[in-house]
């Protein structure tokens, strides 16, 4: 064991390697997708573009099972590529393949059998567009069925860390976004169909790319897919508790956009995929990099080295709530302005929807952050039955509200109470009773590291939200810079000194170069 844990220590130029990859394949995707979600919401329209994120809610309320068999499929993988077993290693592979295609035919059965009944039924969608609706969800069972048995092959990337093959898919996914703007244009057919269709065409060739790669680099992928009755046991006991955990997540998103519909028209649902597409781009910022990190994260405590696998996590956290600061506090004084120039018609309420959406990222730092130590040594029961029960008595508490008439914001203001009980009570509470090498001192010090790291920032936002007029774009650039000096000051002030150090000897070393 000793000799295990020796080999596996923090490998900083490799997460930075990958994080850059990741951050090439971020950008790329981000830009293009701000320029088509501008085009898609106008060529859709708003009601139509409410439907769609409605519908694809419906999908999600049973593909969160993808989610869960993809958590239990990288942590064992990375297991047993820790341990050099490479007999375990295919072979736990093999059983994946086969457990995610039992679950895409299942997930197909149960969405097909219930799924329309409850479009015709419970969403609240004009009456000439139903139609279009159930073969948008049709299409998107089949997208779904797409996206899990694809989950071992990414599982895979990840568990390499090979993360430069996202970047160049990435490169594909932008370009193929690209196309169905320019195609969904040019059409004249039903184009919330259409635009399903094409969507689903190219879920369907980044799973085809993803495999082919996978084939030809990792041999653990190669072979039919197969069953190894006691590794499939430990996937389904391990994914069991993550399913509990999926759910939780999933009613506090997906649920409550179906919830959203089934008491306000889809133009408010709109709103509030806006905000959450655009909360979705503050956390791709956040994901690459956790992304990067993850894996070396399990590798660590999979190998017995605690204490790094600690000091990693609690680092981490800190680094991410930075990059949260550096775009959601930007974001939401600008917010306006920046769905002015993204969309061409702003529904109601798409402006404070995005808003909250992005503070609420702030509060999921720990949220994540801690879950992925419980991922490591397999200890979710806790975490997993408290967060359900948390999420469900917000998402009844919410149905309650809504229905006795409560306002729409009500969504916002729950979504934000259930993040802060999940962030700072309930997953340091179990990571100091259950993970090794975990105490509330470590877990207060690291929060009060990161509150210290945040005043500066915020109380500057405060005072150019109240004092500058934002009406130009050099208004926007200003308030941008202004509030990044902030977080950077902010961030190499409270920095570990050994770290301070050695970017500032990195530094010295370019200019050097350059004289």
């Amino acid at each position: 064991m000793a000799q295990i844990i020796k080999r596996h220590k923090i490998d900083s130029s490799r997460i930075t390697k990958n994080t850059i990859f990741l951050y090439i394949r971020m950008l790329l995707i981000m830009g293009v997708t701000l320029y088509t979600s501008r085009v898609i919401l106008d060529k859709l329209g708003a009601i139509d573009f409410g439907i769609y994120g409605a519908v694809g809610g419906v999908v999600a309320m049973l593909g969160f099972l993808n989610g869960t068999l993809s958590t239990g499929t990288s942590r064992f993988l990375m297991f047993e590529l820790s341990r050099d077993n490479f007999d375990k290693l295919k072979a736990t592979f093999s059983t994946a393949t086969f457990a995610h295609l039992l679950l895409g035919i299942l997930v197909v059965l149960v969405l097909e059998l219930f799924g329309v009944w409850f479009i015709n039924n419970k969403l609240v969608i004009p009456q000439e567009r139903i139609a279009a609706a159930v073969w948008v969800f049709h299409i998107s069972v089949f997208t779904s069925f797409i996206s899990i048995i694809q989950v071992p092959y990414t599982s895979a990337i990840i568990a390499h860390e090979n993360m430069s093959v996202y970047a160049y898919v990435g490169i594909f996914e932008a370009l193929a976004k690209l196309i169905i703007v320019y195609i969904l244009m040019l059409c004249s057919w039903d184009r919330l169909i259409f635009y399903a269709i094409l969507v689903a065409i190219v879920q369907l060739i980044v799973a085809s790319i993803y495999m082919i790669y996978c084939m030809g680099n990792y041999q653990e992928t190669n072979g039919k897919p197969g069953l190894d009755i006691p590794i499939f046991k430990q996937i389904i006991s391990f994914s069991g508790w993550s399913l509990l955990a999926n759910v939780s997540q999933i009613l506090s998103t997906q649920g409550m956009v179906v919830l959203m519909n089934m008491f306000f028209s889809p133009i408010i649902v709109a709103a509030q995929t806006i905000g959450t597409q655009l909360s979705s781009a503050v956390m791709t910022f956040v994901n690459n990099f956790r992304t990067a990190v993850n894996p070396q994260i399990i590798k660590l405590y999979a190998a017995g080295a605690y204490s790094e696998s600690r000091k990693l996590t609690l680092d981490s956290s800190v680094y991410v709530l930075e990059l949260v600061l550096l775009f959601a506090l930007p974001g939401i004084v600008l917010m306006e302005r920046l769905l002015d120039l993204w969309l061409i018609d702003v529904p109601p309420y798409a402006v404070i929807f995005s808003q909250y959406a992005v503070v609420s990222q702030m509060f999921n730092v720990y949220n994540n952050s801690f879950y992925v130590p419980m991922t490591a040594s397999g200890k979710l029961k806790e975490n997993s039955y408290i967060s359900l029960i948390i999420t469900f008595l917000g998402f009844v508490v919410l149905f309650v509200c809504l229905n006795a008439g409560f306002d729409v914001m009500w969504v916002q203001y729950i979504s934000i109470i259930q993040l802060f009980i999940s962030s700072f009570i309930i997953k340091p509470a179990i990571l100091c009773k259950y993970i090794p090498d975990y105490t509330w001192r470590m877990i207060f010090d690291n929060e009060w590291l990161c509150i210290k790291v945040s005043l500066l920032p915020i109380i500057v936002t405060i005072i150019v939200n109240s004092c500058v007029n934002v009406t130009s774009f050099v208004d926007m650039i200003f308030v941008t810079l202004v509030i990044w000096i902030s977080v950077c000051t902010s961030a190499i002030y409270f920095m570990d000194a050994i770290v301070r150090k050695n970017i500032m000897n990195a530094l010295k070393a370019k200019l050097i170069m350059f004289k």
